[in-house]
């Protein structure tokens, strides 16, 4: 039976865990690195010249990331 509580029993939902928690890290990682996000031309495009609501947008995307870190990486960890 499947259990939505414990997805760690299905081998591809494991390696699903592990590039999504890589790449939550590599989010983070950039915006150490202080990296501009507004500066993408995707970003330009959906925002036209509205670096604040860019920045806005980036901010909450880091949260999501920190999020699923701080919330997965103990069960993906101790699998």
């Amino acid at each position: 039976m499947f259990d939505i509580v414990n997805a760690n029993d299905l081998g591809s939902n494991q390696w699903l865990n592990i590039f999504l928690l890589i790449a939550a890290l590599f989010r983070v990682y950039l915006e150490i690195i202080k990296f501009d996000f507004a500066a993408l031309p995707l970003t330009r495009g959906m925002f036209q010249g509205d670096e604040d609501r860019a920045r806005k947008f980036h901010r909450s995307g880091l949260f999501l990331s920190l999020g699923y870190i701080v919330l997965s990486a103990p069960f993906t960890l101790f699998a």
